[in-house]
């Protein structure tokens, strides 16, 4: 075989075009399951806090109030009141127990993607290679922001005699919310969630693959690159993404309510910072180097 020099054409080492290395697969490996069962378990603890809310609308508190009352007539020989209170209790902790289980792997996922892209930096701080990785971690995260429940939202009243009730429970992922949109014909709303929290996106991340994988190729990375800007002029939008679902979700909302964020928009906004760092280096020219 001819070396370089003899065949006429220059010769450039592209570090991306190597091998993954057995640590990337596995790394890649582990944070696909991980995110995989963060995502399901987010639709899980979503479905266990329909079940436990269902026991506290006006009617099934209206229900409640009468079995306790049969209960107290009856001396304690009926006994619906004691399985309504057990129920309530066995369904809490399993909400409860799911949580925590999300919240370990969130916090698991944070420790082995840093861990990775810090082991990774080390060997090629200046090489495209750590930009090619923290865009596809950055890729990762926003899948899992995209799937995973981003905010839960419960409004719920004191009334007399039942106590508190639940008027309404609304616990959706940026997809989800994407869908019911459209589901409701509001075009408008669902084309601006899908453009700006899906399309721009995942546009950001493929140009600034496209820039790393051209290195070597001066034309196809400046074209990325430039593009990459134009794009980037858009990047406030991620925060218009979270202003939209809070809109959407507290719109119908009355009386005194209860809100809380969920893994979505952690990940979601991790998606948001590494895709900053990245786009940042391929400008700088050291996610080229």
């Amino acid at each position: 075989m001819l070396p370089a020099q003899a065949t006429g054409r220059a010769y450039c080492y592209d570090p991306v075009m190597r091998k993954p290395s057995i640590t990337s697969l596995i790394y890649y490996l582990i944070a696909t399951i991980i995110g995989v069962a963060i995502v399901a378990l987010g639709m899980e603890t979503d479905a266990a806090y329909k079940s436990l809310y269902a026991r506290f609308t006006p009617e099934m508190r209206t229900e409640a109030a009468i079995d306790r009352l049969l209960e107290k007539l009856s001396l304690g020989l009926y006994d619906e009141a004691e399985t309504d209170r057990q129920h309530i209790a066995a369904t809490s902790e399993r909400v409860l127990l799911l949580r925590t289980w999300g919240n370990q792997l969130a916090v698991a996922f944070l420790i082995l993607s840093v861990s990775f892209l810090a082991l990774v930096g080390l060997q090629n701080s200046k090489r495209q290679r750590f930009t090619l990785h923290l865009l596809l971690v950055a890729a990762l995260c926003l899948a899992i922001g995209l799937s995973a429940p981003m905010l839960s939202i419960v409004a719920q009243r004191e009334v007399a005699v039942l106590g508190q009730v639940i008027l309404r429970f609304e616990s959706k992922a940026i997809l989800q919310t994407i869908i019911t949109l459209a589901a409701r014909e509001q075009w408008v709303m669902a084309g601006a969630l899908a453009l700006f929290s899906v399309v721009v996106p995942w546009a950001k991340l493929c140009l600034g693959l496209v820039s790393v994988a051209g290195h070597g190729h001066g034309h196809a990375r400046r074209w990325s690159v430039r593009v990459m800007h134009a794009v980037g002029r858009w990047s406030m939008t991620d925060v218009f993404v979270v202003a939209v679902l809070l809109a959407f979700m507290a719109g119908e909302a009355g009386d005194s309510t209860n809100a809380w964020v969920g893994h979505g928009l952690w990940f979601f906004a991790s998606y948001a910072l590494l895709s900053w760092l990245g786009a940042a280096r391929l400008s700088s020219g050291r996610g080229s180097a």
